[in-house]
């Protein structure tokens, strides 16, 4: 089996992504002998096996890329293809008519739908609006993180974003009184919206809060600017911190300092209502509350542990999100009753199982 993508996993605002990726090959692994992933960095094409480069090919455009990949598929004699949707354009249509030529099956996951507003450049939109209609035609099966049964007159299966369970350990945070910390781990992309949580911040106090709030960004990217020049408007400075990009055991640290974790707060603004972030499950297997602001489908039902806050650009209440932690705080065990609803709901194995059955033609998917 080959997972395709056409990102850079290496490159700074795809950390998350990369994980994801890593993730959900390693659920294929389990079931398919031998899988293999690519990538595209640097105008390199490289076919990855776990960190581990079995080629690597100059491929300057998008085309050559495309030829690249035909290549390896009909060397390694892939049977199943699930890929990262990349936008469709002439040569992407062309490497679905390959497959389809060498009877592939064809997974095609859209990571966001709808997805129009996150496109910045006006060719790609329009080459994207007008080729995606022909991918009916070649394509067996989306994987979709919204509730469509349908996207552009091919069925659908509903995932949701997962974590690897092994990656992430329980937080060891001790609350302080009349203190709160928290966490927000991100690329910082206008949908994630924290300027409602620092203008929630300045008027918390400005109403004469008795809480010490302590704000941490964790990450870089586009509105990190913007969010530092609201932090010096509003004299934020000595309850904000801005600590940069953190993988790994430095990551881990910083979790374990916090007490409520903050997800996406502006989806409104890319025209979503619903999702499933991973880093939201990442703070569930931590056991780390969590706050955000859209209908995520890893969660049914309401539970204890998080709280939704309203989809748009009003500040965000922190008399409210005291309330809620003042509340969970209170529970005793309530982290490993986060970390146990992470691992029955959110591991990856259990995610793809679907894609797997259909993949290994164990289930019909309804025309």
């Amino acid at each position: 089996m080959l997972y395709v993508t056409y990102n850079d996993l290496e490159s700074e605002g795809y950390v998350g992504i990369k994980k994801k990726v890593l993730a959900q090959v390693l659920a294929f692994k389990k079931e398919f002998k031998q899988v293999y992933y690519t990538c595209w960095a640097f105008q390199i094409a490289y076919l990855m096996d776990g960190d581990i480069i079995i080629e690597r090919e100059p491929a300057v455009t998008r085309k050559d890329y495309n030829i690249i990949l035909c290549h390896w598929i009909e060397k390694y004699q892939f049977k199943q293809i699930y890929i990262r949707y990349p936008y469709a354009n002439k040569w992407f249509i062309g490497f679905c008519h390959f497959l389809k030529e060498q009877k592939i099956k064809i997974v095609l996951e859209i990571p966001t739908y709808p997805y129009d507003n996150e496109i910045i450049y006006g060719r790609l939109k329009v080459e994207d609006a007008y080729f995606r209609e022909q991918l009916n035609q070649y394509v067996d099966l989306i994987t979709t993180y919204s509730n469509h049964k349908k996207i552009w007159g091919v069925p659908c299966i509903k995932l949701k974003n997962g974590v690897n369970i092994e990656d992430i350990p329980v937080s060891t945070r001790k609350h302080e009184k009349q203190k709160i910390v928290f966490i927000a781990v991100s690329s910082m992309a206008p949908w994630h919206g924290y300027e409602r949580l620092l203008e929630g911040i300045y008027r918390y106090y400005q109403k004469g809060g008795k809480y010490e709030l302590h704000l941490k960004f964790i990450g870089t990217g586009p509105e990190e600017n913007s969010y530092k020049r609201i932090t010096q408007k509003y004299g934020l400075q000595s309850c904000v911190e801005f600590c940069g990009k953190m993988i790994g055991k430095t990551l881990d640290r910083q979790y374990d300092t916090a007490d409520i974790a903050i997800g996406s707060l502006g989806m409104y603004k890319i025209g979503i209502s619903e999702g499933s972030p991973i880093k939201v499950a990442e703070y569930c297997m931590r056991g780390i509350p969590f706050v955000y602001a859209y209908r995520d489908l890893r969660f049914p039902q309401q539970q204890d542990f998080l709280m939704t806050v309203t989809n748009d650009s009003q500040p965000i209440d922190l008399d409210k999100v005291i309330l809620f932690f003042e509340k969970i705080s209170a529970v005793k065990q309530y982290k490993e009753y986060m970390r146990d609803y992470a691992i029955n709901n959110l591991s990856w194995e259990s995610i793809m199982k679907p894609v797997i059955e259909f993949l290994n033609n164990k289930l019909k998917i309804p025309q």
